[in-house]
């Protein structure tokens, strides 16, 4: 049984003392209060978990977590701007046998939820408002491209949980906060409690593929809910709403790609390839996690970049297009230099310094076998990178490190990613 958790305790930490003034939630793993810091004098988010415990194996593995957590988001410029502050966490002294663990965190009382502007569109979708869709959207993948760029998955992404606070400096622009962090995981370690039992968070028509196939979510897993938000925001709506309240129909329909192909609502300005975006929210709900774009290329692609500035423009676009389907006969792939076609491949290569050296002395910064590009009936094109380049293999500006299904659009080239350095850009187009 859980002690005593609601209005007027007094709680403390060696940092502060915290007085609960409203209990705000009752959760699965932890309730959750409005309290007041007797140090800095304003109201605090905190939570007391009573699930882990001290019982379980994995207790102070957990605890390191969240230590970890908040390093990795309090090093971070780049990403502290997006996220709410972790202010203290500690174990309650209320006797041994009932220690539990605390979080407090900033508190936010002027931010309204994404969910909440979502629920105006849908009453009231005047074109007025498209600008502030398309600015919500682009916070919102800026974001998420720096959770991801501190290998922070959140996993329990959700328009509850993106809260968007007016700038006060700048009218018409806004500041995103990322909220209920604490279950997230980090990509490059595997989290304490898996394979425990316990699973991971996740919201009814928001969960990724890997959530509903029981695997461990991914930074694509991420970016599948960003694609489902995005429809939302900019398209004609949630792309699986056919199926929305029937909880067996929509985890099929998720898990094989049966959804309604995203589309614009309106234009957005400077973004001169929107078939481009288009296609990328679309592959965003691939079924298959090693298929979708990064948060990255989706933020690139709603301020206009990425799109191949020197690509050829994209066909015109059909009155309707069916959902993507696999081919298992690629169309061969063009790359573009300076936006003229200067290769064209219709087998699997590898690229590297003789292949390209008629094209431009920026070929001497490429290996011998610098990546390869190969067909696959499944995925498509792919790209893949190859051992032992003295330079990176960059692909719209981040480095190659796993192979990546070819989009129309996409940039490749060499250098260094740290250092914002590229060398020799290919742009790829496929037919």
């Amino acid at each position: 049984m859980p002690i005593k958790f609601g209005p007027a305790e007094e709680i403390q930490s060696a940092l502060d003392t915290y007085v609960i003034d409203t209990l705000l939630s009752q959760g699965a793993f932890a309730h959750a209060a409005k309290a007041r810091s007797g140090k800095r004098g304003k109201p605090v988010f905190l939570k007391r978990y009573f699930s882990p415990t001290r019982a379980l194996d994995w207790y102070e593995d957990f605890v390191a977590h969240q230590q970890e957590l908040k390093h990795r988001i309090t090093a971070n410029d780049g990403l502290k701007q997006y996220c709410y502050e972790f202010i203290d966490f500690f174990e309650g002294t209320a006797g041994r046998a009932n220690r539990t663990f605390h979080q407090v965190f900033e508190f936010i009382d002027d931010g309204k939820a994404l969910s909440h502007f979502l629920d105006e569109l849908a009453a009231d979708s005047a074109t007025a408002r498209w600008e502030q869709r398309v600015t919500f959207a682009r916070v919102m993948m800026m974001g998420i491209t720096a959770l991801h760029a501190a290998r922070i998955v959140h996993t329990d992404l959700k328009p509850d949980n993106l809260l968007l606070l007016p700038n006060p400096h700048a009218a018409g622009s806004y500041h995103l906060k990322l909220i209920d962090l604490d279950w997230s995981i980090f990509s490059d370690r595997q989290a304490p409690w898996h394979g425990k039992g316990v699973g991971y968070v996740g919201t009814p028509g928001y969960l990724s593929p890997e959530h509903l196939r029981g695997e461990a979510p991914r930074e694509g897993s991420d970016v599948f809910t960003c694609a489902l938000m995005l429809s939302e925001l900019l398209g004609g709506g949630h792309p699986f709403a056919a199926h929305r309240g029937e909880d067996a129909a929509l985890a099929q329909a998720v898990v094989k790609g049966h959804f309604k192909p995203f589309t614009l609502a309106q234009p957005i300005a400077k973004v001169n390839h929107p078939r481009y975006l288009e296609d990328l929210v679309n592959q965003a709900l691939h079924p298959q996690l090693d298929q979708r774009p990064t948060a990255a290329a989706l933020r690139d692609a709603l301020f206009g970049r990425g799109a191949a500035g020197s690509a050829p423009p994209p066909e015109k676009k059909p009155p309707s297009r069916p959902a993507p389907t696999l081919s298992s006969h690629p169309a061969p792939v063009t790359l573009y230099l300076d936006g003229q076609p200067v290769l064209k491949l219709s087998i699997d290569t590898v690229v590297g310094r003789l292949l390209l050296k008629p094209l431009s002395p920026e070929s001497r910064f490429f290996a011998d076998r610098q990546f390869a590009l190969v067909k696959s009936p499944v995925a498509g094109w792919q790209i893949q990178p190859l051992p032992d380049t003295p330079n990176e293999t960059l692909v719209n500006g981040e480095r190659l490190t796993a192979p990546r299904v070819l989009t129309s659009g996409m940039r490749i080239a060499v250098g260094n990613a740290a250092k914002g350095i590229e060398k020799l850009p290919l742009i790829v187009h496929l037919a």
